[in-house]
């Protein structure tokens, strides 16, 4: 019987994210879970079902963001460990040392994960872990053929219609892609199949010191809008205003080519906190 770990990142909800221009940082209302990283859980659940294996689920993220524990016992798992610590969020680098750290402390045959995360879409992390542990990885990967229990076959597909077969040995990571299978729906347990499962919380304290990546800073990003000219951050107050108000000579020689026909969300989110800002400046 195989020992399957599952890598799972929670990042925010795409859907409730918004740039807050005031204090120029993101903004969301909630979390989820990565969709790559749910896949590769919903298959290793499947290969449960079919041939038995003990699935454990590891994941790090900051110590004030809140994981929806729920929504993971839905899952055919039999124990998740939860790393929690400050800021983990700005120090990039510092995920696949303590997934590593805690990886090290026990006998997997196969490592799963998403290759990229819908947050950051970098891919950097699976990569990282299989070096930190010494093991053979394989990312992008589309299909999983199980030959025998330490022998499978994987495709990954690159461009042109190119898909390359691969044939692994286990232990080895490997980093799927959405296409992995199709999502289907993960039926609600009974209480009594849930308090089977453990989950272990372990909560840092102490924050990250040094990092050889740090997050600086994030830039805004600017929609397009196409109604009127929005104001860059260099002018004074006063001539913000005025191009606002439609009293500067350039918005009125260009007002015809700005006029749309409707405002969405996105825009009217940006131009308030924008003036939001530059009212606090004036």
């Amino acid at each position: 019987m195989l020992n399957m770990c599952i890598l799972v990142k929670p990042i925010m909800d795409p859907t409730s994210i918004k740039w807050d221009y005031l204090n120029q940082q993101f903004s969301f209302e909630s979390n989820t879970f990565n969709a790559a990283d749910l896949q590769a859980l919903q298959w290793a659940c499947e290969y449960k079902e079919k041939h038995g294996a003990n699935i454990t689920v590891i994941l790090a993220a900051d110590t004030n963001m809140v994981i929806d524990q729920k929504r993971l016992l839905k899952y055919n798992l039999d124990k998740c460990v939860i790393i929690q610590q400050p800021e983990l969020r700005k120090h990039r680098g510092e995920t696949a040392r303590l997934l590593a750290d805690e990886l090290k402390k026990y006998s997997f045959d196969v490592i799963m994960c998403g290759s990229v995360s819908e947050d950051e879409n970098l891919g950097v992390t699976p990569a990282m872990v299989a070096e930190l542990l010494s093991i053979p990885c394989l990312t992008n990967i589309h299909q999983i053929d199980v030959e025998s229990e330490r022998t499978w076959k994987v495709k990954r597909s690159e461009e042109r219609g190119i898909i390359q077969t691969y044939e692994v040995q286990l232990p080895i990571l490997i980093g799927v892609v959405n296409s992995l299978g199709r999502k289907r729906y993960i039926p609600r347990y009974s209480r009594s199949y849930q308090t089977k499962k453990k989950i272990e919380v372990q909560e840092i304290e102490a924050p990250i010191e040094e990092s050889n990546i740090r997050v600086v800073k994030i830039t805004e990003p600017k929609p397009n809008i196409r109604y009127f000219d929005i104001p860059e951050d260099s002018l004074s107050p006063e001539l913000r205003l005025l191009k606002i108000m439609g009293l500067a000579q350039e918005q009125k020689e260009q007002s015809r080519e700005k006029v749309a026909s409707n405002v969405n969300e996105q825009n009217i989110h940006f131009i308030s906190q924008k003036l939001q800002k530059w009212l606090m400046e004036g």
